[in-house]
C-alpha cells in the first residue's frame, strides 16, 4: 500500500509539474510594456516653481543630485522675450517663452559626460560650432533650430528657437541667469 501511495504522489507531482510548465510556455501573451513620460509639472513663475521645489513629492520636482541649477533667460534681452512658464520632468527643467524660444537646462550629475554621450549617440543631432573659443552643438529642423552647450562648465543647456529668429549663441549667454536650488 506505502508503495502504491508513493508510486501515486510521484506521478502527481510529475503531472503537475508538467503541467505547469506546459501552462507557462503556452502563455502567449500579447501585453506589451509602454515607457510613457511623465505629465509635466507646470508653474507660471520662477517663484512658484521654487516653492514647489522645495515642498513638493511630485516625481518630476524630486531629484538626487546634491544641488541642481535652473537657467532662464532675463527680461532685458533684445528678443523683447518673457518667460510664459516653466515645465518639469525628471530630465530636465524647461522654460517657455511668449516668443517660441525654450530654454532646456538638462538635470544630470555631470552635463560634460551627458553632452559626449548625446552627440556620441546622435551623429546627426548637431554639428560643432566654435565662435570666440565658445563651443556648442548646432542642428537646424524645417520650423527650428536648437543649440546645445556645456554651462559653467558642468550644465547642459539647451535652446530650441523659431527658425525666423536671427540669434547669436554669445549674445544670448549674456542674458541667462540662474538659480541654484536644493
Amino acid at each position: 500500500m506505502r508503495k502504491y501511495m508513493v508510486l501515486c504522489l510521484t506521478a502527481a507531482l510529475l503531472i503537475s509539474g508538467c503541467l505547469n510548465q506546459t501552462n507557462e510556455s503556452a502563455d502567449t501573451s500579447t501585453e506589451t510594456e509602454e515607457y510613457v513620460l511623465s505629465t509635466p509639472d507646470t508653474y507660471k513663475n520662477l517663484e512658484s516653481f521654487i516653492y514647489a521645489y522645495q515642498t513638493s513629492d511630485s516625481p518630476n520636482i524630486r531629484s538626487e543630485l546634491p544641488t541642481e541649477r535652473i537657467y532662464w533667460i532675463n527680461d532685458n534681452n533684445p528678443w523683447k522675450t518673457s518667460l510664459k512658464d516653466i515645465q518639469v520632468r525628471e530630465g530636465y527643467f524647461s522654460c517657455h517663452y511668449d516668443n517660441g524660444f525654450v530654454l532646456f537646462t538638462h538635470r544630470l550629475s555631470d552635463g560634460k559626460s551627458g553632452l559626449e554621450t548625446m552627440i556620441r549617440n546622435n551623429p546627426d543631432a548637431g554639428s560643432k560650432e566654435v565662435q570666440d573659443g565658445f563651443e556648442y552643438y548646432y542642428s537646424e529642423e524645417e520650423e527650428q533650430r536648437d543649440y546645445l552647450w556645456l554651462q559653467d562648465q558642468t550644465n547642459m543647456l539647451e535652446l530650441t528657437i523659431p527658425k525666423n529668429v536671427e540669434l547669436n549663441l554669445n549674445e544670448l549667454i549674456s542674458f541667462l541667469e540662474y538659480q541654484t536650488i536644493k
